[in-house]
């Protein structure tokens, strides 16, 4: 059976850089919404933590991270059934990680290639797919297949996307009742360009900030993770900016507190609402 942290919060993989920790702050300022909209998906710590709404959307840029959520709700079985036979292997581990870095054709569903996926991403160092394989043999073991029910239970009935973010704003138009949370890539990281698998330029962190400016004018409501920086808070005066205190995964000083902007356009809900 899962343990209580794995049914608080079942997320499938362990995202180097997701909300995991982060979202347990995050949630109880979330407002009352009918559709909840993920525009960078990554480990989706803020969907699985918090109630699940009417109507979820769930996209990433990420073919093969979009892959294995589809096939963990929807196939399952058949995914269950690789995953049982792959076992703690450098060499096993350098097979699939060619594959992934051949940006091998995928169409989705593809129930193996999202357990090579998954395989690959609990073997790397930190986590992280562009990594090494890790040495730790903790990291895999088909034990951790039986997790998963109830991270298959909270993906259920929900719509997958894998698309640009500017493609799911045209297609998804923003209306009242709405909430959109998005967790883009950081701009230090963008500067550094070596962690993300799909990196931002200037012209994409400019199309964000229009994007909250067209949910604001809609009636929807929005919450942006991002990094300090004087060009966030800049691009986003008109909202409410908060910081929050918080250590990096993967960060070398475990003690450097550095402040997560959470960005809103909203009023935070009383006591009473979050009860309710």
């Amino acid at each position: 059976m899962p343990s209580k942290q794995k049914l608080d919060c079942p997320t499938l993989i362990p995202y180097m850089g997701g909300k995991f920790q982060l979202s347990k702050e995050l949630i109880p300022m979330l407002p009352k919404h009918d559709r909840y909209i993920e525009m960078f998906a990554g480990g989706l710590s803020m969907f699985f933590r918090k109630r699940k709404a009417d109507n979820n959307i769930l996209n990433d840029k990420e073919k093969n991270l979009v892959n294995l959520y589809m096939c963990v709700a929807e196939h399952f079985d058949e995914f269950n059934e690789y995953v049982k036979w792959y076992v703690n292997s450098r060499e096993m581990f350098d097979v699939f990680k060619k594959q992934f870095k051949n940006h091998e054709p995928l169409e989705i569903p593809d129930p193996k290639r999202a357990a090579r996926y998954y395989y690959l991403i609990r073997c790397s160092f930190n986590h992280n797919p562009l990594n090494p394989y890790a040495k730790t043999s903790s990291n895999w073991n088909r034990d951790l297949v039986n997790d998963l029910s109830a991270t298959r239970d909270k993906l259920d009935n929900s719509l997958f996307e894998n698309m640009d973010f500017r493609t799911l704003h045209n297609r998804y138009p923003p209306k009242k009742g709405d909430l959109w949370y998005l967790d883009p890539p950081y701009v230090v990281a963008t500067e550094r360009n070596d962690y993300y698998l799909e990196t931002f330029d200037e012209k994409d962190h400019d199309d964000l900030v229009e994007i909250c400016k067209d949910i604001d004018s809609n009636g929807g409501k929005f919450m942006v993770s991002y990094d300090d920086k004087k060009s966030v808070e800049e691009a986003f005066k008109d909202f409410d900016i908060i910081k929050i205190p918080v250590i990096y995964a993967g960060q070398q000083h475990k003690r450097d507190y550095k402040n997560e902007l959470v960005i809103i356009n909203y009023d935070l809900p009383t006591l009473q609402e979050k009860l309710f």
